[in-house]
């Protein structure tokens, strides 16, 4: 496995930025990562993040870590990728078992059927990442990052 990937597997929370014309946000979501690090991320459609998404999937994204006692062993990922609303019944299922695997306590109300049929129109969202740069001190040393450029 990819170092960086086994990275965005530990995490829970990512931060994106997206943009429309003059229209641009940041917002953090909690998150779950599949083997092929694609990221999952559930919405509701009104949220000023999702507006946006949907107008323009392109996102730049990020991860950060840090030891407090230790501030020279960081680990960190910045990237690029699009983000889209998933596609089949599959992906929605594999959105929420990666969500309740970071979210236990969401196995109470998260199922396919109440994606499709909850209130706030919230949905599972998929982030297709094309970019990553990714820093570890742990592996690289310090000020050393590695690229992967993805199709």
């Amino acid at each position: 496995m990819q170092d960086y990937l086994k990275f965005m597997q530990s995490q829970k929370l990512i931060t994106i930025a997206c943009h429309h014309k003059e229209d641009i946000w940041v917002a953090n979501i909690y998150i779950g990562v599949d083997k092929k690090g694609w990221i999952y991320f559930l919405s509701p459609k009104d949220t000023k993040h999702s507006q946006i998404l949907f107008k323009n999937p392109g996102v730049a994204f990020s991860f950060a870590w840090f030891d407090p006692i230790n501030h020279k062993d960081r680990k960190g990922i910045q990237g690029l990728g699009l983000c889209r609303i998933a596609k089949s019944t599959m992906e929605i299922t594999t959105g929420i078992k990666l969500l309740y695997k970071n979210f236990p306590d969401l196995k109470d109300i998260l199922n396919p059927k109440w994606i499709t049929t909850n209130i706030w129109g919230s949905r599972i969202w998929v982030l297709k990442p094309s970019y990553i740069k990714y820093w570890d001190d742990e592996i690289y040393g310090e000020n050393k990052t590695n690229e992967f450029i993805f199709e």
